[in-house]
């Protein structure tokens, strides 16, 4: 019996339970590389290079520069098996379908020799009814993974030029022909693996009468006192007459009723409730992010056939993207509030998707959530998260800015691609669009920018009409396909085409939001971080590398050297290393071996990014957002990353936390004043203690200020200016000028202004005392030294836990106390923890 794609539901339900039972496949299957005979174990979620990796088939893709060993993986096709048992029992339901909410790409499936589907898009799920094909007791299930560089060599050979997709490393540029990850492709921070394999759930579901296919919530008006809410939810077979649909809800009892089947028009019903004194959902940082759960449960005679649950955070958000008298506005408002977007990039968290679990999600946004981030953006060249991501984000108070999956080049617009990209739209809007986190669906990354900038025509020998064909063919997608989708199934979210809508290369900061790489691609010095202040910067950054201990375990002894192959095949961008050494030059006295370099790096990345976070945060409201490139990391690298692959917090995670905090101060100087400017995210004011301190190195205090300021909501204001001559003579590269705001005895920010570059400080060595203590499950340092230490860096190599603070500027005198969690450690590791501890500060990197 075949199956045909019109046979396909892409629409999972991923809650659907049945009283007859799901027969989940994941676990145990076997493969091989077609063509052979010998049969390998393999593992479902998964894929062809995990499996390969657990077969010892070949070496770990990340050790070393064994990735460019490996590129003939991708030019075959895979086969993968499986052996299940189906009963009577679930055999005798009216319907069974098998679930595969992700194929990794070009598959054909078959159960017992019958042909099932093929597919072609790894971003949609498949629902295919496959009852008649199966068969009480043994069955077997086969999928067959083709080629991606086949399948799609023959569409660019037809083509007759190759499309811009500059990061796709590989001469012919396939990617553009395939509805599969762009990263996996190459791009300038990640390797090239081009997978195959089931990287989500697979399972059967069985079902008799009918099933939730959908339910979609919307918020019809919110007010302090009242909250209007509506569900209208879609079944697929038939409801029988005596049946009905349960809905209820723990949060409120305002949430409960039962609709009777007669009720349904079409399998589909309309309910709305009103909910009293609602509670809203607040990003992080601005209050609860509150979720009432509510529950759906389809009852037959007694019994439970099928149930579903969705959570609701009840907000308004909008995007206010409009002209004003300052230019073309770019800001978000949640709950009629007008809120900094303080963020980053999310890229996939691994090369091999099926080992991003929920672990690895959790740690990833609790690490955004302890740096006060409430934003971040899920980047199109990547993948659309699983479910598990996107409940976090809700019940974390993250915001999404999802964008499809399209970037950095143009696309075909051929019919058979239309329909490929509209039902991936169609089943990812609908997956997602319940979710309170998120924020606005964006279309692509940088394609406009690129149309107008990136000298494509010259660069790919394009005549004049093959790109105006191009360029329609983009309109296409992004101008009528993805915006008429959004508009029907998702109506209340902002769509926009592309990000950036205004470009950095035309000094067009007044125009809405930007990706400004003037400062990394454009080698322009780091304060033009502090002059290039957009109304919203979604993109901008700078490398750094892994620690010494995250990078010893990818590298031997001898590849430690930047220039060794080893690292050169970690180092994705072709002038990084060289970048990261000149900005260094400038700044930097030269680091004193190899770890050093790596440390230095990793202060210089937080300490150019500093001046953009507090650039854009004291600019607010002409500036509403400052999205950095990037969180994390998809393998160890070196990268713009403020987490490095194996969960290691950066300097620039540390300097996020502190730049990202609800108040903070920022000083800024010209070499005759420091200008100090208060920023409360707040939406109530702050009354505070303003204290101004300038010391030398050795903790005498040469001079004093102080005064009580009102902070009002959702403000950044000027709190002091202070002339230099006013100090007398002070020796500029032994001073540190210290600013303190303090609201009853809690410090709400503390922050540092040096009045020279970090290589003429006269720092002076001493050693740090370090006192530890085990509290519950936490590890408390207290760091002391009689001289001003910078960057000072705490590491336990016992553990991939990161400190509460770290690479911080303790002051002559000063006690600083920092911690690290225990949870989960036996006696012996925590002990190990304890007696471990190393730290450095900068002095230690510099020679001589």
């Amino acid at each position: 019996m075949t199956f045909n794609q019109d046979d396909i539901n892409t629409m999972v339900n991923k809650a659907s339970i049945q009283h007859t039972g799901n027969l989940l496949l994941n676990g145990a299957w076997e493969f091989r590389q077609a063509g052979t005979e010998r049969w390998f174990p393999a593992t479902v979620p998964g894929c062809n290079f995990t499996d390969l990796m657990a077969a010892g088939l070949i070496d770990d893709p990340f050790y070393r520069d064994n990735e460019s060993k490996l590129q003939w993986i991708e030019k075959e096709n895979w086969e993968y098996r499986k052996i299940f048992v189906v009963d009577e029992e679930m055999l005798s339901a009216q319907y069974i379908d098998l679930v595969a909410d992700g194929l990794d790409t070009f598959c054909d499936i078959s159960i017992n020799g019958h042909p099932v589907v093929s597919t072609e898009n790894m971003f949609v799920g498949y629902r295919i009814a496959c009852k008649d094909v199966l068969v009480a007791g043994d069955n077997l299930i086969e999928v067959v993974f083709r080629s991606p560089i086949c399948e799609t060599m023959p569409r660019y050979e037809r083509a007759g030029y190759a499309y811009p997709a500059e990061n796709d490393k590989s001469e012919e540029k396939l990617s553009v022909y395939c509805r599969k990850a762009p990263c996996h492709f190459g791009w300038d921070w990640g390797p090239r693996f081009v997978t195959s394999g089931i990287w989500r759930d697979i399972q059967l579901c069985a079902y008799s009468h009918a099933r939730i296919e959908d339910v979609h919530y919307q918020l019809l008006s919110l007010s302090d006192e009242k909250a209007e809410v509506q569900f209208v939810i879609a079944l697929e077979g038939a409801l029988p007459a005596k049946s009905s649909l349960s809905i209820w809800c723990e949060q409120s009892e305002q949430i409960a009723t039962t609709v009777e089947a007669t009720a349904f028009v079409d399998n589909q019903v309309c309910v709305t409730f009103t909910i009293d004194n609602p509670r809203r959902w607040w990003p992080n940082g601005l209050g609860e992010a509150f979720l009432y759960y509510v529950d759906f449960a389809l009852i037959c005679d007694g019994l439970e056939i099928d149930k579903w649950q969705t959570p609701v955070g009840l907000r308004t958000i909008e995007v206010i993207n409009q002209p004003d008298d300052l230019g073309v506005s770019f800001f978000v408002k949640v709950n009629g509030h007008s809120v900094f977007m303080k963020g980053a990039n999310y890229i996939p968290a691994d090369s091999f998707l099926n080992r991003v679990d929920a672990e690895r999600h959790n740690a990833l946004m609790d690490a955004a959530v302890s740096a006060n981030m409430n934003m971040l953006r899920v980047w199109g060249g990547g993948i659309y998260q699983d479910d598990t991501f996107y409940r976090m984000a809700d019940e974390k108070g993250l915001l999404i800015w999802q964008d499809f999956m399209f970037a950095c080049t143009l696309y075909p617009g051929d019919e058979g691609f239309i329909a490929n990209v509209k039902a991936e739209a169609e089943y990812n809007i609908k997956r997602l669009r319940n979710h309170p986190c998120i924020a606005l669906w964006c279309g692509n990354n940088e394609v406009d920018m690129a149309i107008k900038h990136w000298e494509w025509p010259e660069k790919f020998g394009y005549s004049e009409a093959v790109y105006e064909g191009l360029k329609q063919d983009y309109k296409a997608l992004f101008d009528t396909l993805l915006p008429s989708v959004v508009a029907e199934l998702d109506s209340n979210r902002f769509y926009m085409r592309s990000s950036p809508i205004g470009f950095w290369e035309e000094d067009a900061d007044h125009i809405a939001n930007h990706h400004f790489w003037g400062v990394w691609h454009g080698e322009q010095p780091f304060s033009e971080y502090q002059k290039r202040i957009p109304r919203f910067m979604s993109e901008y950054g700078f490398q750094s590398f892994p620690m010494a201990r995250s990078l010893n375990r990818f590298t031997e002894e001898a590849d430690r050297d930047l220039q060794s192959d080893v690292l050169r095949v970690h180092q994705k961008h072709p002038r990084g290393n060289q970048l990261i050494h000149s900005y260094m030059d400038a700044e930097f006295r030269p680091p004193k071996d190899f770890s050093q370099l790596l440390y230095l790096s990793q202060v210089q990345q937080a300490e150019g990014l500093k001046l953009a976070f507090e650039a854009h945060r004291a600019a607010m409201p002409f500036c509403m957002g400052s999205l950095y490139w990037q969180l994390n990391d998809t393998w160890p690298a070196a990268s713009w990353s403020g987490i490095d692959y194996y969960g290691k917090w950066k300097a620039l995670h540390y300097q996020a936390k502190r730049s990202f905090a609800e108040q903070v101060l920022v000083l800024t100087g010209d070499g005759n004043t420091v200008k100090v400017q208060a920023v409360n995210d707040a939406l109530v004011p702050v009354q505070a203690a303003l204290e101004l301190s300038l010391q030398d190195f050795n903790g005498n205090v040469r001079w004093t200020y102080t005064r009580e300021v009102i902070l009002q909501p959702a403000s950044s204001v000027l709190l002091h200016t202070q002339d230099l001559a006013e100090l007398g003579d002070i020796q500029t590269d032994e001073c540190v000028l210290v600013a303190s705001l303090t609201e009853n005895t809690n410090r709400l920010s503390i922050t540092y202004f040096y009045f020279e570059p970090h290589k003429v400080l006269r720092l002076a060595k001493s050693e740090i005392s370090l006192s530890t203590t085990i509290a519950g499950d936490e590890l408390q340092v207290v760091l002391q030294a009689p001289v001003l230490h910078r960057h000072v860096f705490v590491d336990v190599p016992h553990t991939v836990a990161n400190f509460s603070d770290n690479f911080f500027d303790l002051l002559a005198g000063e006690q600083k106390v920092i911690s690290l969690p225990l949870t989960g450690m036996t006696q012996d590791e925590r002990e190990q923890c304890q007696q471990g501890i190393v730290c450095q500060s900068l002095i230690d990197s510099f020679t001589g």
